[in-house]
């Protein structure tokens, strides 16, 4: 069973509802929720096969380095 390959994260994290980037940062380890996955799809008008999802080490990275005061 292979991974959930997502776009590029600089496409989509940027633009990601606050609400799924708090949920993404409780946990940088979880796969991403199935909602968090079609919005995901829907910012970046992308089909994304379903099935677990979780961030690479780079996607992780990039993140944290984006972070910014989200309240």
């Amino acid at each position: 069973m292979s991974a959930t390959v997502l776009p590029s994260i600089d496409r989509w994290w940027p633009h990601l509802d606050i609400d799924f980037k708090h949920e993404i940062l409780a946990n940088l380890d979880a796969p991403l929720s199935t909602e968090a996955l079609d919005e995901v799809a829907r910012l970046c008008d992308a089909t994304i096969e379903p099935g677990p999802a979780a961030l690479s080490d780079s996607e992780k990275e990039y993140i944290r380095t984006q972070i910014e005061v989200v309240d």
